[in-house]
């Protein structure tokens, strides 16, 4: 989306950098320990991180950080929805980051087909007016707490977008909100046909 970065908006990311890697006293990620942790994740998110159940996320390939960041939110209740709140809840920062190792290192969804092809290039055009890939990355693959959108769910991508412009959805320094403002329903649903069908 378009990067309207803000002196608050480089506190916040310099901020979550810094839980990520600088506090001494974590230890390394640990896929395998975040797998066993990631178990009670497989009902709504899938056994491979590719999520069956409509309007949950795929988590599969995710940045880790990105896993970190939205488990952190969840966890202090500045993002709410799907009961998250009460499963993050427990989790220490060490469990997150052990998460987030486990599901950054999986397979990414496959692209999914459907959807016109005008549709697809409707979208795809609609992602380079809003300068999508200076924060998601050229395929919109995600980057350092920046989400993948790539391969995403269509059913969550429409939710999420639709939360952050009428402000039901925080996002860490209002860039996402800013972006979404300006959008309609159709094109919003043009934007997720096209990031679906991105490997």
């Amino acid at each position: 989306m378009k990067s309207l970065f803000s002196s608050k908006a480089i506190q916040g990311v310099a901020f979550f950098f810094m839980l990520w890697s600088c506090t001494p006293s974590w230890a390394a990620p640990d896929a395998v320990a975040g797998k066993a942790k990631a178990q009670v994740c497989a009902a709504c998110h899938g056994d491979s991180g590719v999520s069956s159940v409509p309007g949950f996320p795929h988590l599969a390939a995710q940045p880790p950080l990105s896993i970190f960041y939205q488990l952190l939110q969840f966890r202090d209740q500045r993002r709410k929805g799907g009961g998250m709140e009460a499963m993050a809840a427990t989790l220490s920062e060490q469990d997150m980051r052990d998460i987030a190792a486990y599901y950054a290192g999986l397979p990414a969804p496959a692209p999914v087909a459907g959807g016109s092809v005008e549709k697809i290039a409707h979208g795809q055009n609609i992602a380079q007016q809003q300068y999508c890939s200076s924060c998601h990355g050229a395929q919109l693959q995600g980057q350092k707490h920046v989400p993948r959108l790539a391969g995403q769910a269509s059913d969550y991508f429409v939710t999420q977008l639709r939360n952050l412009r009428s402000g039901a959805r925080a996002d860490m320094d209002g860039t996402m909100a800013s972006a979404a403002r300006s959008l309609t329903d159709e094109e919003i649903e043009a934007m997720a046909v096209y990031a679906r069908s991105l490997p």
